[in-house]
C-alpha cells in the first residue's frame, strides 16, 4: 500500500498548531530547564552506577 503524502493539509496542520502556541514565560522556561537538568543528571548517574558496578564486578 502506498501512502500519499498531502502536503497543503500538511501545512494547514502545522499553522494550526503554531497559531495556539505560545513563548513561555521566563518562570516557565526555568522550571522546565531544572526539570530537564534534573532527569539528565539521574539517567546520567543511574548509568555511571551501572559502569561503576560493572567494572568492579568484572561483569562487563
Amino acid at each position: 500500500m502506498c501512502m500519499k503524502f498531502d502536503l497543503k493539509r500538511k501545512i494547514q496542520e502545522w499553522k494550526r498548531v503554531l497559531s495556539i502556541t505560545k513563548k513561555p514565560s521566563r518562570e516557565e522556561f526555568v522550571a522546565s530547564a531544572k526539570v530537564t537538568g534534573i532527569g539528565m543528571l539521574l539517567i546520567g548517574l543511574v548509568g555511571f552506577l551501572i559502569y561503576l558496578f560493572g567494572k568492579l564486578t568484572n561483569v562487563f
